[in-house]
């Protein structure tokens, strides 16, 4: 049997049409005198935090005419970020670290009082804040005005400040600055940016959903419809509670397409969904450096974000060792990578899972995510490269459910074919061989009640059927 090692780029969050949020701050849940700012959205571990260092009276704190000046990721105008004078003897300081994303942007919306500061002079550094520029895209100073005006400065120019976890912003304040008096107002401050990485190739594809058959409501889990494993049909389930259930949504996604299927159906999960979770079996058996990949996209109302967590024991989640744990979700399909390889218990690892739940807009009666082509890739596999695929052939099982026996009739050319009943597990429980275009007759009184999956092999073709026993 022909075994192969895959090659592999490191798998990193992977955002496609128009750069990607890093880092944002639209200040809504601000309240109240403070002295750091977390950003309210990260597409890294860690959330950056904006201070106000130096000496004086000056301070931080909220405001309440935010505005919809450059606005992310469906939020609304709400509060805004109020820096206080006397200010000329302090710094707005945003570390703003681009590890993976290259082609930076930066931007925020400013306005002033009447007694505020005049003139903003922005700096960026490269080394954490020990040396500072102005150079390009920065240089002369600003002017601030009484209403809100967008400020960008597109950084792509700067090959320092891309994949640099020591970039930085400051923000100096001059012309009434030393004012007792007066203020600048800032509302939704973004850093963007391109992935410097691309989703893995097809050759280590190790499972994968296209989700082209789907069809109506989704009652059971959805089986992957590829996998390069023989032992398991790994699936996708939506558990939880309450209204939110899975059905087909009738526009796939032309992103992330693997094993040449054409842009078809994607899985479409609704809300209500707070009280429910997406679980991704992931099965890495024979397999090391472990990535998922999938394409996304909301409704109007749709959630706002996905959370990303792991499983290696099948029960208890994690997000120990993930660089991405939440990723923003837009209404145009974008692509997200998400890396294992630096957990050495996802590796060769039958009980993975992946588990996806979300924030924002996740209490309502109508909107959804949709998803499409989530694959599975390993770096190196010892996995057969006969990989399993559903075929189209004609297949006829019945009764299902079933007590005592399964009749099956499977039309193909092959003169022979195997067949399994596998577990939940992915555990044979049940094989045979038997004659293509006969009637089979399989037993199945003496197993217990549940669903099982029956695999049928012969002519290079392989076929599954979920079974139910009662």
């Amino acid at each position: 049997m022909l075994k192969f090692l895959c090659s592999f780029a490191l798998a990193l969050p992977v955002f496609l049409h128009g750069q990607s949020v890093i880092h944002y701050w639209h200040f809504n849940n601000l309240s109240g005198q403070v002295d750091s700012v977390a950003a309210d959205f990260s597409a890294l571990a860690e959330l950056p935090y904006i201070t106000y260092p130096g000496t004086g009276a000056g301070y931080m704190d909220d405001v309440s005419d935010g505005d919809s000046i450059n606005l992310r990721q469906g939020q609304n105008a709400g509060n805004g970020l109020r820096v206080r004078n006397p200010s000329d003897v302090r710094q707005l300081i945003l570390p703003l670290p681009t590890d993976d994303f290259e082609d930076i942007s930066f931007s925020y919306a400013v306005k002033r009082t009447n007694n505020g500061a005049q003139t903003q002079w922005l700096s960026f550094s490269v080394d954490g804040g020990t040396t500072w520029s102005n150079a390009m895209p920065f240089g002369d100073s600003i002017a601030i005005e009484t209403d809100y005006v967008l400020q960008s400065f597109d950084f792509s120019s700067v090959a320092a400040a891309n994949d640099n976890s020591d970039f930085m912003v400051r923000i100096e304040f001059f012309d009434g600055s030393s004012s007792t008096a007066g203020n600048n107002r800032f509302d939704n401050i973004v850093l963007e940016g391109n992935s410097i990485v691309a989703p893995p190739t097809s050759n280590d594809l190790i499972h994968y959903w296209h989700f082209n058959t789907l069809s109506g409501v989704v009652n059971d889990p959805v089986d992957a419809d590829f996998t390069l494993n023989p032992d398991v049909i790994p699936n996708i389930d939506y558990v939880g509670v309450g209204d939110g259930y899975m059905d087909d949504y009738g526009t796939g996604s032309p992103l992330n397409l693997q094993r040449n299927n054409p842009p078809g159906v994607a899985l479409r999960v609704r809300n209500p969904s707070f009280n429910r979770a997406l679980i991704i079996e992931l099965p890495t058996t024979d397999c090391e450096d472990i990535s998922l990949v999938y394409d996304v996209h909301r409704s109007g109302s749709g959630m706002l974000f996905n959370n990303i967590a792991y499983s290696v024991d099948g029960v208890n989640y994690d997000t120990t060792g993930l660089s991405i744990k939440q990723v923003a979700i837009t209404e145009t399909y974008q692509t997200f990578t998400f890396d294992f390889s630096d957990i050495a218990a996802a590796n060769d690892n039958p009980n993975f899972k992946v588990r996806i739940t979300w924030d924002g807009n996740t209490n309502q009666s109508n909107g959804n995510n949709r998803y499409d082509n989530v694959a599975m890739f390993a770096g190196q596999t010892t996995l057969s490269t006969n990989a399993f695929t559903q075929s189209n052939s004609n297949l006829s099982v019945y009764p299902n459910p079933a007590t005592d026996v399964v009749l099956i009739k499977w039309d193909i050319t092959a003169p022979n074919y195997e067949f399994s009943v596998l577990d939940m597990t992915g555990k044979a429980v049940m094989t045979g061989e038997h004659s293509s275009r006969i009637e089979q007759q399989i037993n199945v009184s003496e197993l217990s009640k549940g669903v099982y999956h029956l695999l049928l092999e012969g002519n290079n073709e392989v076929i599954t059927k979920k079974i139910i026993v009662k």
